[in-house]
């Protein structure tokens, strides 16, 4: 495939795309709603009502070391995406 493409295929998954699924239906749950929502309501806003009086805490930053690429079309999205901080500094 990669020789039919002429570009390495991706083999790297967005993790929020495979836990968009779970946590909807995690939300769907806690919320008590036969259906996916689509924004927060329920139990999970009632929860964060407040939240932003809460303190913020101090965290330590988590180091990690992306593979260097030389041709940025041969990127997905997703890793554009990772990635963009770094052209952006």
């Amino acid at each position: 495939m990669e020789l039919i493409l002429n570009r390495p295929l991706q083999r790297f998954v967005c993790q929020l795309h495979s836990n968009e699924l779970p946590l909807c239906h995690l939300f769907a749950h806690v919320d008590r709603t036969p259906t996916v929502p689509r924004s927060l309501t329920g139990e999970i806003r009632k929860s964060f009502s407040g939240c932003e009086k809460l303190s913020v805490v101090t965290s330590m930053p988590i180091e990690c070391k992306l593979c260097e690429v030389t041709n940025k079309k041969d990127l997905s999205t997703d890793q554009l995406y990772l990635s963009l901080p770094k052209y952006l500094s």
